[in-house]
């Protein structure tokens, strides 16, 4: 009898954790909806805060562009400026080629730094091109990314591309990925992803008004970062890919209904992965809504008991704060396993004075001053 009450119950684990499974690949009703559960940070990742160090000749104006192992880069408060910081957040050096001339850049798409070669890669998708420099931050060489969107360090001599033309709603170029040669810009190879559909889909609402069309836009990132690759996760797809190290293509994620069915589409975003759960984003457009035409919904799956539910997060430092693991964390070159954001200094003092702050967090709010540079939030997933 014991024995039988033991396989009973192993039977019902597998059959409760595999209900949202099929073949090995998670599938996703992105039209249900799921209970709400709180979840504890600390249960997920161990936190490090970085206060980028308040020096009037590196004032930061942006996120983290690059988290690597040794550095931190952000835009400084000039045109084009480059600042870089190391891991404790002190100022190492900067850097400006901005301009329309060789060996110069116009716009900063993307940053990546590769530490074993040495150098930093500035992405300006207007001039299609990348610009390679030292860390010192001198010229090395250039050359052109064609229709590259985004740039990601996929090992030391290339990187994996997102590709599309740069007018993201009006384009006739199918998105496709790739991989770039780090040395020239060549494409070695093409990444032949299905698409299941022939229409390409966006986060886009186009309105009419007395000057003609305007057309807004949200932020999507079709490549995320995990422990063992990247995630392919284009918009018009109803599959979900993972594009492994050694360049295998695997099916992950499979949304349903299809994306071509939906008169309204809903989108479904890929972000955070740990040990126990996939944090995802559900997308929505609302053209009625001026406030927010891109309703998201957060939910998690639990790889243990199979459960998805929409999650809050709650930071025991900060109680107030919003807490979403989307693909943005892990966007800035950030080693694998580790996500970055921010907290604005203004938005610490505020709740430090408050009394809404603990722990180390309440230290640090202690000295900060509200023009002081941003602290940002390390996160090693567990």
């Amino acid at each position: 009898m014991k024995n039988f009450l033991v396989i009973w119950m192993m039977a019902c684990l597998c059959s409760c954790a595999d209900k949202n499974v099929d073949n090995g690949i998670l599938q996703i009703d992105v039209n249900v909806e799921h209970p709400l559960i709180q979840l504890n940070l600390k249960d997920i990742a161990d936190v490090t805060y970085i206060k980028l160090a308040n020096d009037s000749d590196f004032l930061v104006r942006s996120r983290a562009l690059v988290c690597s192992e040794n550095y931190i880069l952000a835009k400084g408060g000039e045109t084009g400026e480059i600042l870089i910081f190391d891991r404790k957040g002190l100022p190492i050096r900067k850097f400006s080629h901005y301009g329309n001339g060789p060996h110069e850049y116009n716009y900063i798409t993307n940053l990546r730094v590769d530490e074993k070669r040495g150098e930093i890669y500035v992405h300006d998708v207007f001039s299609q091109k990348i610009v390679v420099y030292n860390l010192n931050g001198e010229y090395v060489r250039e050359f052109t990314s064609g229709d590259a969107r985004f740039i990601y360090n996929f090992d030391d001599d290339v990187f994996l591309v997102y590709n599309t033309e740069t007018n993201r709603v009006n384009a006739d170029l199918k998105p496709y990925f790739s991989i770039l040669s780090k040395d020239d810009g060549k494409i070695l190879r093409k990444i032949d992803v299905p698409f299941s559909s022939e229409k390409k889909y966006d986060l886009a609402v186009t309105k009419q008004g007395d000057g003609g069309s305007f057309t807004y836009t949200a932020m999507h990132l079709p490549v995320v970062r995990n422990s063992e690759g990247y995630v392919l996760n284009e918009l018009s797809l109803d599959t979900i890919y993972k594009y492994s190290y050694d360049g295998t293509l695997i099916p992950i994620i499979y949304r349903t209904p299809a994306i071509s069915s939906m008169s309204v589409p809903a989108f479904l975003q890929y972000g955070i992965e740990t040990g126990k759960y996939m944090f995802l984003t559900r997308i929505l457009v609302d053209e009625t809504n001026e406030r927010d035409m891109f309703p998201e919904t957060n939910w998690v799956y639990n790889k243990e008991n199979g459960d998805i539910n929409e999650y809050e997060i709650r930071n025991d430092d900060y109680s107030d704060a919003k807490i979403v693991l989307n693909s943005h964390l892990v966007n800035c070159d950030v080693q694998s396993g580790y996500g970055v954001s921010r907290f604005n200094a203004s938005e610490l003092v505020d709740a430090y004075q408050k009394g809404k702050l603990s722990g180390k967090l309440k230290d640090l709010a202690s000295s900060l001053e509200e023009e002081d540079n941003d602290v940002l939030i390390l996160y090693k997933f567990k």
